[in-house]
């Protein structure tokens, strides 16, 4: 490790601890110009690009359409001639929209349905035993939450 020096004012130089004269000074910036106006990001850049309209020949007429969907079109005729990368791709992409697309799920319904299985437990935990309907549910409820786990290894092969 080299031998730290000193400052003339008894400051020592070392790690973490630079010199006085080439600390920034209060109030001033160490990037003085900042980031530049007009820079943009790579997800901006390639938004742009892919939302950029190009001129397309279908059926002897020029139109203007955005690139990703030139891409798309591709990737769906590729697929079509039994390109096994392409129909890989395409299907994969078709599985992620379709997925992604669902409506969600009508809550006010599932909840009546839970409140239905809670009651008709509820009502055959009161009729087995002593214990009360709210202690019932709490440990329903702690043992739904906790994680399962089993102190034996799973068996192989």
């Amino acid at each position: 490790m080299a031998r730290s020096r000193r400052d003339p004012a008894g400051y020592e130089v070392g790690y973490a601890k630079p010199p006085l004269s080439t600390r920034f000074e209060p109030g001033r910036s160490g990037n003085p110009r900042g980031r530049p106006k007009g820079s943009r990001s790579v997800a901006t850049v390639l938004q742009a690009i892919l939302n950029q309209k190009v001129a397309v020949t279908e059926n002897g007429r020029i139109r203007k359409v955005a690139v990703i969907e030139v891409m798309i079109r591709r990737l769906v005729n590729d697929a079509m001639r039994s390109d096994p990368r392409a129909l890989k791709l395409l299907l994969s992409m078709a599985d992620r929209v379709q997925t992604s697309g669902e409506a969600a799920p009508d809550l006010g319904a599932m909840m009546a349905e839970d409140t239905a299985i809670l009651e008709h437990y509820l009502g055959a935990q009161a009729d087995a035993g002593p214990e009360t309907g709210d202690r019932v549910v709490r440990r329903a409820v702690v043992r739904a939450a906790a994680p399962r786990r089993s102190c034996r290894p799973e068996p192989r092969g």
